[in-house]
């Protein structure tokens, strides 16, 4: 990937965006990309080479990737741009032809394409069909020097302004109805075409019914090979379902529901390039009845999601540059887009808390808009249940990813086998652990680590959760490298016996039964709501932390604290120090989370707390992804093999459409962590941005994902003769630790309410050419 090509392209599109806003040449709206159609636009676009951005340039194109094509479509979809007449033949067309037409046909369209002289709609879609693509009535039938076409389509969105339209006919009979399908380029002018007007909700005409009467279509104009349009169509449907405007249709509402109760303005034109000025770090709304009754909660979870969605969305248009047909990651980002475009529309209600009136302009006019686009959302390029069961198939023949990578292979043998039940001591697989230096990756080896990055140790952390192996090496991990950002040492103190002795025989237990402090354990003490840590003038610690895992084995404790001067400062407490005591407890997995009391104990100062709360965050993200994995590894098992009325139960719709939500879930959650960690481990000043929406992204998906595996065990799956439980006692405990989804939500809601759409833009993109905002 070029940066500086999808910089250029970016620019390229702002700059066209910006010119014609300023004109007053359009005004932004939901769902530009099926209902604004303006040739003039589409023009103006090709004359910048942003349309065929991806061909090759011989045809016309730009010889660019998939990637500068998303650069630039996102660009538009955040305007609210009026792109419907380039929309399809750009998206998928166009591409098609480059990959399965003639010769002939690629000299003729792609070049009128990339011009916006040749513009297409979808002949897909039939009367009789419903959401069954495969029962295509239309035929077509052999001529001289081609086809005759006969035929209806409906839904065809655009069909009376458009030049040309692809077309999915039967040529032939199979034993199966996916077989003898072709597909065709029909010229909309030719004899026999007759196009009928269907009004949508908001009684606008986008919608078309065709019918084609023996339409001659010429040889040259079949895509790729007579019979062989299912597969064709099929790679298609991943260039239509993978786009980014499965996510972004309803962008120009939410930008303009944020500035509503934010009372900040667009910084510029349009483009989008200087950053808000006006908000300081952690700030709240500045107006805005709707900031503080709970919205700003629901406002950063559907940012959490649209900013995920943005890197699958990303990670479709990657595979596509490498040749991959991304079908079944195509089908989870519009299943979970087009379910985030719907809740847009509820929280644009909720912030602007006002009478629709679809004459308004602004963001009330926008909400009129959404409200009446919105069922169409999960009906258009394959209903959720069509995309469930493209999901479905997917998960049981092993379609998500794994971590193939050398470290992900050695966490997996090494950790095999060795996961249950938390006990009251740590486990014999703790010593292996250690003996392999893993407490101590991410730790630079001059201050007695193991080298490797952030990246290593989520690697080792998620293939604990996917294990159900309880151990605290995650917050050994932590503890060390905060040490070592101190320059402390962080080596495997096993000298802690004897302090533990000296303390009991002081009168400070600092271990409770089966502890086993001096045994490499660390922790970090994080202060919930209304606790906190004092750090005396004198150099001691007075206060309690609840909930402190795996406290009564640490040696070694980290905890931040409050200087008298109101700065937070971190500390080092050792077990056996004088004032420090434990109380035994337990999360809803087994595992200990212990009360630590602080009563005049002396400590070390370490310096600033640094990333040390968005690095525990990370890190428990990674462990819930990895027991995610596991629960839906466990109930794809379970459906295929489980029978009901004489068939699997994957078999019932249902059932499919269960895994289906599972893996979705799973699979947002894996990009979410992934993306987090590469934003810390490069140091971002957004970094807990991004950890904040792994972090609201993962515990939906636990949430969801331990309802979804539950439901589909059924009574099997409730009680603990079955592992299931050992997944999902996990998701329920992890998803609020070192912070509650609600907390991370409602710290990102603030944070971009304030500081308003431009900042809010270069953060769910990625734009590292920018400066970023803190939070």
């Amino acid at each position: 990937m070029d940066s500086r090509e999808l910089a250029a392209a970016r620019r390229t599109t702002r700059e066209l965006v910006g010119a014609w806003a300023r004109e007053g040449r359009f005004s932004p709206s939901c769902d530009a990309w099926l209902r604004g159609y303006d040739l003039d636009f589409t023009r103006a676009m090709a004359a910048r080479g942003l349309i065929g951005i991806s061909w090759p340039a011989e045809y016309g194109g730009g010889g660019g990737s998939a990637l500068t094509r998303l650069v630039v479509t996102e660009e538009l979809l955040r305007a609210g741009a009026p792109v419907a007449a380039h929309w399809i033949a750009d998206r998928q067309i166009g591409p098609s032809i480059v990959r399965h037409g003639s010769d002939a046909a690629k000299a003729r369209f792609l070049p009128a394409i990339a011009s916006g002289e040749v513009t297409f709609c979808l002949g897909m879609s039939e009367p009789d069909a419903g959401s069954d693509l495969a029962s295509v009535r239309t035929a077509a039938t052999r001529a001289e020097g081609g086809w005759l076409v006969t035929g209806r389509k409906i839904w065809t969105s655009q069909a009376h302004r458009s030049t040309h339209a692809y077309v999915l006919a039967r040529t032939g009979k199979g034993d199966k109805k996916h077989e003898g399908l072709t597909e065709f380029i029909v010229d909309m002018a030719a004899p026999g075409v007759d196009v009928r007007p269907i009004h949508d909700l908001a009684g606008e005409h986008h919608f078309n019914e065709v019918t084609f009467d023996a339409v001659f279509v010429p040889d040259e104009h079949v895509l790729g090979t007579v019979g062989n349009g299912w597969k064709q169509v099929t790679e298609q449907l991943a260039l239509e379902r993978g786009g980014i405007e499965r996510v972004l249709s309803t962008y120009p509402l939410l930008t303009a529901a944020i500035e509503a109760v934010s009372g900040i303005g667009r910084a510029d034109d349009g483009a989008g390039d200087r950053a808000d000025e006006g908000a300081g770090d952690g700030a709240a709304p500045r107006t805005g009845e709707g900031a503080g009754d709970g919205t700003a909660e629901r406002t950063g979870e559907v940012l959490a999601r649209l900013a995920t969605l943005r890197a699958m969305a990303f990670d479709v248009a990657g595979a596509m540059d490498e040749g991959r047909a991304p079908v079944h990651e195509a089908a989870m980002l519009k299943d979970l887009g087009t379910t985030l475009e719907r809740d847009v529309v509820e929280l644009a209600r909720a912030l602007l808390d006002t009478e629709v009136d679809p004459g308004a302009a602004g963001a009330e006019g926008l909400l009129a808009q959404g409200i009446l686009a919105a069922p169409g959302f999960t009906i258009r390029g394959g209903t959720t249940e069509v995309l469930r069961t493209v999901i479905s198939r997917g998960a049981v023949a092993g379609g998500r990813r794994r971590d193939t990578s050398d470290l992900g292979a050695v966490v997996d043998q090494v950790l095999a086998g060795h996961g249950g039940e938390p006990g009251d001591d740590l486990p014999g697989i703790w010593d292996t652990v250690r003996e392999l230096g893993w407490t101590a990756v991410g730790v630079d080896e001059a201050h007695g680590g193991e080298g490797g990055d952030l990246g290593d140790v989520v690697t080792i952390v998620e293939g604990l959760g996917r294990h159900h192996v309880s151990v605290p090496l995650a917050e050994t991990v932590l503890a060390r490298r905060a040490l070592a950002a101190a320059g402390h040492s962080a080596g495997d103190d096993a000298g802690h016996d004897a302090k533990q002795d000296a303390g009991r025989e002081a009168g400070h237990d600092a271990g409770g039964a089966g502890s086993r402090v001096g045994s490499g354990v660390a922790t970090v003490a994080l202060p919930r709501r209304g606790e906190g840590v004092r750090f005396s003038a004198g150099g001691r610690l007075y206060g309690t932390v609840t909930k402190v895992p795996w406290g009564r084995h640490a040696g070694r404790v980290v905890v931040p604290a409050t200087l008298d001067s109101g700065a937070q400062q971190l500390a080092e407490v050792r077990a056996g120090a004088a004032g420090l005591s434990w109380v035994e407890g337990a999360n809803l997995a087994g595992e200990p989370r212990d009360t630590l009391r602080l009563d005049g104990t002396p400590a070390a100062s370490l310096g600033g707390p640094g990333d040390l709360l968005a690095e525990a965050s990370l890190l428990r993200a990674a462990a819930l992804t990895g027991a995610l994995l596991t629960a839906l590894d466990r109930t794809v098992a379970h459906v295929t093999v489980r029978e009901q009325f004489g068939r699997p139960l994957i078999a019932f719709q249902a059932v499919a459409s269960l895994v289906a939500a599972l893996a979705s879930e799973a699979e947002s959650a894996r990009v979410a962590v992934r993306r987090a960690t590469a934003a810390l481990a490069e140091g971002h000043a957004d970094a807990w941005a991004r950890v904040a929406a792994a972090r609201v992204v993962t515990a939906r998906a636990a949430t969801e994902g331990a309802r979804v595996a539950h439901q589909a065990h059924a009574a099997m799956g409730i009680t603990r003769e079955h592992p299931l439980h050992l997944a999902t006692r996990r998701l329920w405990a992890w998803r609020d630790e070192f912070g509650t989804a609600r907390w991370w939500a409602g710290r990102l809601g603030r944070v971009f309410i304030e500081r308003g759409p431009d900042d809010l833009w270069r953060w769910i993109t990625e734009d590292a050419g920018e400066r970023w905002s803190r939070g």
